[in-house]
């Protein structure tokens, strides 16, 4: 009877001590699984993070556009104004997702910042230093095309009232559409191309009634082409000379309606010395210079150019 007692006590110590054992080979289990789990979710969780770091991106570019050898040292020559006008930079930002290596979309605000003083021209008008920015747009890129003699890339994007002005001049929306061609010319330090970038405003009205009686209505601009080549010589590792040619033409109020163009801003082209980085953010950074087609002291402008991305 004793020895029965003995045998059954230590045959329930030995399973009390089978269940301990398995209770604790359970929790080593259930702990080395949640460790495995918890790796398994940050190694997901930065490789997602990677992939977003890949596939998102973030620029900006500033543009000087300086003084005019023919002006005082505070004016430059705006050919958006056709006229001289106060110092100013150029700001821009854009947004980037590429979702695919075909496909992105993506944002840009623009805005110009006056830093010198109001200009008064020939003609009485005063060219302030206000600053403005621009409507923002919504674009996507859509895959390119190889032809044999050049790759056509594609984006498309809408232009949104996003300013006082537009929003007065009651724009619902623009459509954009801009393509770049590059020529599939030999290897060597040499790329060209042609760039084009068409616009289509929509209004509630294409004219706005005269702003005062006896005044003239006002036709809005509700077409505008943009277009022209560039060449670029590669003459180091880290320095490009780019040139290029800029040529517009408009349509306004009821023009929308038929063929009829007008020459928009007077034609223009630049030259420009960049430096090429190799170290993020920085881009690229350069000097230029911009001319109207019969160039004079007083369209000739030089600048800054600086690009990065984040």
């Amino acid at each position: 009877m004793k020895g029965a007692l003995q045998a059954l006590l230590l045959s329930m110590l030995l399973m009390s001590s089978a269940l301990a054992a398995g209770d604790r080979d359970r929790d080593q289990g259930a702990n080395s699984f949640a460790a495995f789990n918890n790796t398994q979710r940050t190694n997901e969780v930065s490789q997602l993070w990677q992939q977003i770091e890949r596939s998102f991106s973030f620029s900006y570019y500033v543009s000087l556009m300086g003084p005019s050898p023919g002006l005082p040292i505070d004016q430059t020559y705006n050919n958006f104004l056709e006229g001289p006008s106060p110092l100013q930079l150029f700001h821009a930002v854009n947004l980037r997702w590429q979702f695919n290596p075909d496909w992105a979309i993506g944002a840009t605000l623009a805005g110009i910042q006056h830093f010198t003083e109001p200009v008064e021209t020939e003609e009485g008008f005063i060219n302030d230093n206000n600053s403005e920015l621009f409507n923002m747009r919504l674009y996507v890129a859509i895959p390119g095309y190889d032809w044999y003699f050049a790759d056509a890339y594609h984006t498309f994007s809408l232009e949104l009232p996003t300013t006082p002005g537009s929003r007065d001049d009651e724009l619902k929306y623009g459509l954009v559409i801009s393509q770049a061609l590059a020529f599939a010319l030999p290897p060597s330090a040499l790329t060209a191309g042609w760039s084009t970038q068409f616009i289509r405003y929509k209004y509630t009205n294409h004219t706005l009634p005269p702003p005062f009686p006896g005044g003239l209505p006002t036709p809005l601009q509700t077409t505008l082409i943009t277009t022209g080549p560039y060449v670029n010589l590669q003459l180091a590792a880290q320095w490009q000379l780019a040139t290029s040619l800029s040529f517009d033409w408009d349509q306004r109020g009821d023009e929308a309606k038929t063929l009829e163009f007008n020459n928009n801003l007077p034609d223009r082209a630049r030259m420009a010395l960049n430096y090429l980085f190799r170290t993020a953010p920085f881009t690229s950074a350069g000097i230029y210079t911009q001319i109207i087609t019969q160039p004079t002291n007083d369209t000739t402008i030089f600048g800054l150019d600086l690009a990065l991305r984040f």
